[in-house]
């Protein structure tokens, strides 16, 4: 191989380089703009959750009060007889 030749192959390696390099950051960018949706995502998914389970907590305080009323109807009730 001569000078020449070597000389056009490496630019021709340094052209296709950059190229790739390009490509990689636009790629790198992409999947960065992705995750910071996904954290966003995974926050307010963490929000609703908490906000579920908060409600949650509430109804079976409030279920658990009415059982215990309903409880004592029915007992109070059964020995009226």
């Amino acid at each position: 191989m001569d000078m020449q030749a070597a000389i056009k192959e490496l630019q021709e390696t340094a052209i296709v380089m950059a190229g790739i390099q390009a490509r990689q950051a636009e790629v790198l960018k992409d999947h960065s703009q992705w995750l910071a949706e996904h954290d966003k995502s995974m926050a307010d998914h963490r929000k609703r959750m908490e906000h579920i389970e908060t409600t949650l907590a509430e109804a079976t305080d409030r279920l658990n009060g009415l059982i215990v009323i309903v409880d004592d109807l029915v007992r109070h009730r059964g020995k009226q007889s």
